[in-house]
């Protein structure tokens, strides 16, 4: 494939462990993040979307809605509730399954949300999604248009075997299948970058979804 048909970044190392070892993490009970005062898109939403969706939920990525502007998120606003308030079970929205109570817990670019930003999103959904004041709102993000990689040149690329999916069927969820690595002897991973590669046009009348997933390991 070339280069130029590579869509922009999917996703970061929690897409690799949700891909790679099918995280099926069960929920954990606790007492659901509470906040106060009044909550808007422009000051409280908007930076969320941006630190943690945007980078898939914007026009001519993977994502199959923008969430860039308000008046692109506000149909929106009960479903970002839903899959938000999953935290670490099948569906959660960002996809990083990484478990909270074990192993490393600082990553960077960790696009997953705290309790207050879960609690801040929910807050608004149920209270009519208010736009708030158009000054509070961030300058919008620039994403770079080019087809490079963000980590650097690559050690290693992978490309998974081709995944099916029903157009309108729920994310795909469960095992990939190994993807042989040609590495004889063991090796560390510094840094991940995850893209999906999705080969069929929007626009084709099509019922499925297609793609693979190319995995850029550092080392």
């Amino acid at each position: 494939m070339s280069r130029d048909r590579l869509p922009r970044i999917f996703g970061l190392f929690g897409l690799l462990l949700a891909s790679l070892v099918a995280a099926t993490v069960g929920p954990t009970a606790q007492a659901p993040a509470t906040t106060t005062g009044e909550v808007t898109f422009t000051k409280d939403i908007a930076p969320i979307l941006q630190r943690s969706c945007q980078d898939c939920h914007r026009p001519d990525s993977v994502a199959p809605m923008s969430l860039l502007t308000y008046e692109d998120a506000r149909p929106w606003a009960r479903s970002m509730r839903t899959r938000t308030a999953l935290r670490n079970r099948r569906g959660a929205m960002p996809p990083f399954f990484v478990e909270r109570n074990l192993g490393i817990q600082k990553f960077k670019n960790d696009p997953s949300l705290s309790d207050e930003e879960i609690a801040k999103i929910a807050k608004w959904a149920d209270s009519g999604a208010p736009r708030g004041n158009p000054h509070d709102m961030p300058p919008p993000r620039q994403f770079d248009g080019t087809d490079k990689w963000t980590i650097g040149e690559p050690d290693l690329v992978l490309r998974s075997k081709d995944v099916i999916v029903p157009a309108v069927g729920p994310d795909k969820w469960g095992d990939i299948g190994l993807v042989p690595t040609g590495l004889t002897e063991d090796r560390y991973a510094s840094a991940v970058e995850v893209r999906e590669v999705n080969d069929i046009p929007k626009s084709g009348g099509t019922n499925t979804v297609g793609g693979r997933f190319v995995f850029h390991h550092m080392t």
